[in-house]
């Protein structure tokens, strides 16, 4: 950085304050420090600060409840915000108090650094959220202290307050329904209706029905208008979970509701409007199913405005402690205490089915514990690793000319030769692999194929490959 800023850091750890001072310092800036709310709003007033860093817990007054009062002292200078907590709900009343960021203790320097600069930069360009008094939130069943979460938190509280759509990925069981679910409740459309609808579970030939609403008449079965899905769901939120296994044709029409804010109920011409945000959920490689052509890559980067990984509870051990807690505390467990013993157990376990395999666990534990501590053996027996099959050629096969008539129907829906057109695509490929297989010999090749030589040579002929040996 070439200009010098002057920055203020609000923290009753002194050793906090001293690395931050000597981490900005040594990039060129000017560094104050107080240890109190009450302190540093007094040296707010004094100096142009260019950027405040803001500790939650402090002695007197709290960092989220002083924040307005730095941001009104400091012409709205961007404050990030240090808490020990890391828990979503302070994340977002950070951000909807003005926060533009926030660590979580304890945290590296480096990242501090990568945050303080971006935050510096951007300061000049991005308009910083206006001082409101935060939204009552609620509670929330993401729980997790492990940096991965955090990283989660953070993204979720950033985006909320935007349009943006959102594409939640991770296993199953890992809370993508919970994350959609937290980013409508800390949204400006919380107020407003939120519709999680999973497209794999409806039937094939109503899922556009169910999208976009029909015309009475438009098919069997018909007899009345219905609305769709982001009919009903306008002004709020819907959550299309399992994004990857919506039919080619769906994907165009949902790709013009993203781009053009309009749609049409089947059977009719007549475009609606949706003023409706989206949110996607997977647990599938979207980008390998793209490849594939079972995705449209066009739809696949209109969703990820921004793209939030729930990591598998493998990866977070360190939650499970908080989120069993959690759990027992929802059912009023008295004795929801584990021992080091028991966790270090429930650590070990591979939990496949993540977070809700293990509130299932707790729940299984509750009941046989009767009140009492728990112990490993009030737990089911952990289940296997999953171990999936390998694809046999011909599923391979099935999916490929699935992808491929699904693909041709979307983008030719006047096709009337579509078994000429799949021949036409794959039979001199066949061909040609049988009569390298026979070195060329067509009569073992005819009979390998079971269709006669004289059609043999005909089809050959057809495709221009009758010069072959």
């Amino acid at each position: 950085m070439t200009n010098q800023h002057t920055i203020l850091v609000v923290d009753d750890e002194p050793s906090i304050c001293w690395a931050l001072e000597k981490m900005l310092s040594g990039e060129g800036h000017h560094v104050v420090t107080a240890s109190s709310a009450e302190e540093g709003l007094r040296l707010a007033g004094q100096h142009e600060l260019s950027m405040v860093i803001l500790d939650v817990r402090l002695p007197k007054q709290d960092g989220i409840t002083a924040l307005p009062g730095f941001l009104k002292a400091t012409d709205n200078a961007p404050v990030v915000i240090i808490t020990a907590f890391g828990d979503l709900e302070t994340a977002v009343a950070a951000v909807k108090n003005g926060a533009t960021d926030y660590l979580t203790k304890p945290f590296k320097l480096d990242d501090a650094l990568r945050i303080c600069r971006l935050t510096l930069q951007k300061s000049a360009q991005r308009s910083v959220l206006k001082s409101t008094p935060p939204m009552p939130l609620g509670s929330s069943d993401l729980v997790g202290v492990s940096p991965p979460m955090q990283k989660v938190f953070r993204q979720i509280a950033l985006v909320a307050d935007s349009d943006l759509s959102v594409l939640i990925t991770g296993e199953t069981g890992t809370g993508k329904e919970l994350v959609a679910a937290a980013i409508h409740r800390h949204s400006k459309r919380a107020g407003r209706v939120y519709i999680p609808i999973a497209p794999v579970a409806l039937n094939p030939d109503l899922i556009e029905s169910e999208l976009f609403g029909h015309i009475q008449g438009a098919f069997t079965g018909a007899n009345d208008d219905r609305a769709g899905l982001f009919e009903r769901a306008e002004g709020g939120t819907v959550l299309l979970d399992e994004i990857g296994d919506l039919p080619l044709a769906v994907q165009v029409k949902l790709l013009r509701v993203l781009e053009q804010g309009q749609y049409s109920r089947v059977g009719d011409t007549r475009p609606r409007t949706a003023d409706v945000r989206v949110l996607a959920a997977t647990n599938s490689d979207l980008h390998a199913e793209v490849t594939s052509g079972r995705f449209r890559d066009d739809l696949f980067h209109r969703l990820t405005g921004v793209q939030i990984h729930l990591p598998p509870l493998r990866e977070r051990i360190e939650d499970i402690g908080p989120l069993c807690a959690h759990f027992l505390e929802q059912m009023s467990y008295v004795e929801n205490r584990l021992d080091e013993s028991l966790l270090n157990e429930l650590q070990s376990r591979p939990w496949h089915g993540n977070v809700r395999e293990l509130r299932n666990a707790i729940g299984h534990a509750a009941v046989v514990a009767r009140g009492r501590p728990l112990t490993i053996a009030d737990f089911p027996t952990a289940k296997p690793g999953r171990v999936s099959e390998p694809e046999s050629p011909s599923q391979s096969l099935e999916k490929v000319i699935a992808t491929w008539a699904e693909i041709a129907i979307a983008e030719k829906a006047d096709t009337i030769n579509l078994h000429g057109e799949f021949l036409a695509a794959v039979e001199p490929t066949l061909l040609n692999v049988v009569l390298k297989h026979t070195g060329g010999n067509r009569a073992k090749a005819a009979e390998m194929l079971g269709i006669h030589r004289g059609t043999l040579r005909d089809r050959l002929r057809a495709y221009g490959m009758d010069d072959m040996a």
